[in-house]
């Protein structure tokens, strides 16, 4: 009989990654919906994250419930806060962590050329108008997704999942 996926991914041992490994850390800038949220929550959860921080002013009048639809069990199961200053980030990302941004910009890297550090913060920002300037600015290196299409941009959580997954290859391999 065929095995299903919990049985995959026991007998993958996919859980011994950590044992190695350090555990990214997502932020979040100023996501538009709650749907994103909880699609960030998600993926928190597959990859095995520290922690997830959103930042935003909005979130706090977002529906819980959409949240929590969206994330499929990820919201209890992951550690994730919101938090209203940028400030803040410093004291929360911990010691010897890079923050990475997934970013389309002129100094971006392609993400396919860029060797991740062991202790990544991925930083993602707004579906519309992307990472805020004065984060943008703290990131030690901005990376792009080599699009081929005629749509050069991807859903915030697309990119994320493509950044979360090159990380996990490159400590994986």
């Amino acid at each position: 009989m065929e095995k299903r996926s919990y049985q995959l991914f026991d007998a993958l041992n996919t859980k011994a990654f950590y044992q190695d490994n350090e555990r990214p850390v997502i932020i979040a800038d100023n996501l538009r919906t709650p749907e994103n949220m909880g699609a960030v929550l998600r993926l928190a959860g597959n990859i095995g994250a520290l922690k997830t921080i959103f930042i935003s002013t909005d979130a706090q009048h977002f529906r819980k419930f959409k949240i929590k639809r969206t994330a499929s069990g990820a919201a209890e199961k992951t550690a994730w806060q919101v938090i209203a200053d940028p400030g803040e980030l410093s004291r929360l990302i911990p010691p010897g962590y890079q923050l990475i941004a997934l970013e389309t910009s002129q100094t971006a890297t392609d993400i396919f050329k860029f060797r991740f550090p062991c202790k990544t913060a991925f930083l993602i920002g707004n579906e519309v108008t992307g990472i805020r300037d004065e984060l943008f600015a703290r990131a030690s290196q901005a990376l792009y997704i080599p699009l081929p299409g005629n749509i050069s941009s991807l859903n915030v959580t697309h990119a994320l999942t493509v950044g979360l997954f090159e990380w996990y290859r490159q400590m994986n391999g």
